[in-house]
């Protein structure tokens, strides 16, 4: 089955990393993130919590027993740095070559004051760093910035060192507030992409905050990948079921917002042979290839974890 439209269109790679899948038991994919050899690193929330697959879908490494209290976001930066987001003790850790933690950002188990109501998802007031982190980016000075959205409603920059230099965002829906900032990306240009997944669109920031522009025609926008070409990607955890009409799906967007590409619609209903239900993580490799990483569980076949959708090339 193909999915997309124009010069983006995809197949799923049904065999990529299957073995792996099965063995390593990857069920919930948090995180997802691909290096310039086309590694691919996967933040489940089983244990190990981080495997790392090749080009051809083998494990060639797997680390972080006992530092995620629950995994949510993955990245790797420009050096060659992994962070992982963990979204349950409030913190951002950064791995270095050795995959040893080398600076952690937040307080372990310490979620700052902003009046959130876990049983009805609800944010008062916002406040400082974290409570429950979702995802990050850095830009080419290696500044980090973390969106900060299950129990907070704001985007913090931070310098290279883990200093805070500011923060942005306010519980709402009008330009600048927050829902639920969920996702981030950077273009070349330096502006910053956030998905504002309870208001259901894709904010636009300078890297000091201020507010851009907002893209809509969103179904809770989840994950933001931007390549080398300034293309963005972006995940849209819209659950599918057998009861609703409104499956995941993946939007492509050129810089100036244009849709280029859409995977999934609101016409379709997902069976056995379209796995991409719930899509939360999402990275593109140098060939085109999209990895999804679903969190749930599909209503007819049972599969979770993570897909890789083949460019088509023509």
């Amino acid at each position: 089955m193909i999915l997309g439209q124009g010069k983006y269109r995809y197949e799923w790679d049904q065999g990529w990393a299957g073995e792996a899948i099965k063995q390593m038991r990857i069920g919930v994919v948090a995180g997802i993130t691909v290096d310039s050899e086309d590694n691919v690193y996967v933040l489940v929330r089983s244990d190990p919590p981080v495997i790392v697959l090749d080009k051809s879908g083998k494990v060639t490494e797997t680390f972080g027993t006992g530092l995620f209290g629950r995994p949510h976001g993955m990245f790797r930066d420009r050096d060659g740095s992994l962070f992982g987001v963990d979204d349950r003790d409030h913190i951002v850790m950064k791995f270095n070559g050795h995959r040893k933690v080398v600076m952690t950002l937040g307080t372990r188990g310490r979620a700052s004051d902003t009046g959130y109501t876990p049983d009805h998802h609800t944010v008062e007031r916002a406040a400082g760093p974290f409570n429950r982190p979702t995802r990050l980016v850095t830009d080419p000075a290696g500044n980090i910035y973390v969106t900060d959205g299950y129990g907070n409603a704001r985007v913090h920059k931070f310098d290279a060192s883990g200093r805070l230099i500011k923060s942005w965002g306010t519980p709402g829906s009008a330009p600048g507030q927050f829902n639920l900032p969920h996702g981030i990306g950077i273009d070349s240009r330096g502006r910053l992409y956030v998905a504002d997944r309870g208001n259901d669109r894709v904010q636009l920031f300078t890297t000091d905050g201020e507010f851009i522009e907002q893209w809509t025609d969103f179904n809770r926008p989840s994950d933001i990948w931007i390549d080398k070409d300034d293309i963005i990607y972006v995940s849209e955890n819209r659950r599918a079921s057998k009861f609703s009409g409104v499956p995941s799906r993946v939007t492509i967007l050129d810089a100036e917002g244009r849709l280029l590409s859409r995977l999934g619609d609101e016409t379709v209903s997902y069976d056995e042979d379209r796995p991409f239900f719930s899509a939360h993580g999402i990275a593109v490799d140098s060939e085109g290839s999209i990895y999804i990483g679903n969190v749930g569980q599909h209503w007819l076949t049972g599969t979770t974890g993570l897909y890789k959708y083949k460019r088509i090339l023509s």
